[in-house]
């Protein structure tokens, strides 16, 4: 038995408003002192945003020497940010020895609000991934961390 952390849902698919069940899993060779078991549902979003720039006198000239011909002297520019639009933490057991086979159960509930799960760029320019992540907090070694994909439905 090698160590390992795991993260099963009750679910497959939540709509917003929903309760997630989570079933978080420890499983170690040899007891294991850890500081802290805890679960975050986090909802990690990116957004293209576009904006026009008018350009200068010189890059306007310096384009036009570089053959790049522009038909105004407006430049549209796109950039990507990447923020967390929600994380929600909850701590599942303090100081403990882990040995064998634990099993724990968390419960988090999608904010009315949720945004559904896109992979790709739509009519919003959005894209939203819901994930549940757990973090063993292991004394003096490194944390061991797993996480799963909650898909919430809309649109």
């Amino acid at each position: 038995m090698e160590n390992m952390i795991s993260i099963s849902l009750d679910r497959a698919a939540y709509a917003a408003g929903d309760t997630i069940i989570a079933t978080i899993s420890v499983r170690q060779a040899k007891p294991l002192p850890a500081r802290s078991l805890s679960a975050t549902l986090v909802c990690n979003e990116r957004k293209r945003i576009k904006t026009q720039v008018v350009l200068d006198r010189y890059d306007y000239d310096r384009d036009k020497e570089m053959g790049q011909p522009y038909s105004s002297h407006m430049e549209t520019k796109t950039e990507e940010r990447a923020r967390a639009a929600f994380e929600q933490e909850k701590q599942i057991c303090g100081q403990h020895t882990f040995s064998g086979e634990e099993t724990f159960t968390v419960q988090f509930t999608l904010p009315q609000s949720a945004a559904p799960t896109s992979h790709e760029f739509g009519h919003d320019n959005a894209i939203y991934i819901w994930k549940v992540r757990a973090k063993l907090d292991i004394s003096f070694a490194p944390d061991e961390h797993a996480e799963a994909e909650v898909f919430v439905e809309g649109l």
